[in-house]
């Protein structure tokens, strides 16, 4: 049976392998490619939909029980080029 996980934007269910793993490290969120970084973990679909739902509810400051808030700039920048190169291909 394949892990499912909850994306905190958009709110469905999907499996483990079409979410993006990420961890926080002194309030900067950084993406867990591998998805083995130690600590709390919040899932999001790697689009840029998801991630805006996400900061705009503030879901990753309360997925990952953070008392500041997050930055996501880095966030945002490594989805944008992704969403670039797909659409490039």
């Amino acid at each position: 049976m394949e892990a499912v996980r909850t994306c905190v934007g958009c709110r469905q269910r999907a499996p483990r392998a079409d979410l993006m793993r990420v961890t926080q490290q002194a309030a900067v969120l950084i993406v867990d490619h591998k998805a083995v970084n130690p600590g709390r973990g919040a899932w999001f679909h790697p689009v840029s939909e998801c991630l805006q739902l996400a900061i705009n509810r503030r879901a990753f400051s309360r997925a990952l029980k953070m008392t500041e808030p997050a930055d996501v700039s880095g966030l945002v920048q490594s989805i944008e080029k992704a969403e670039t190169m797909l659409a490039s291909k």
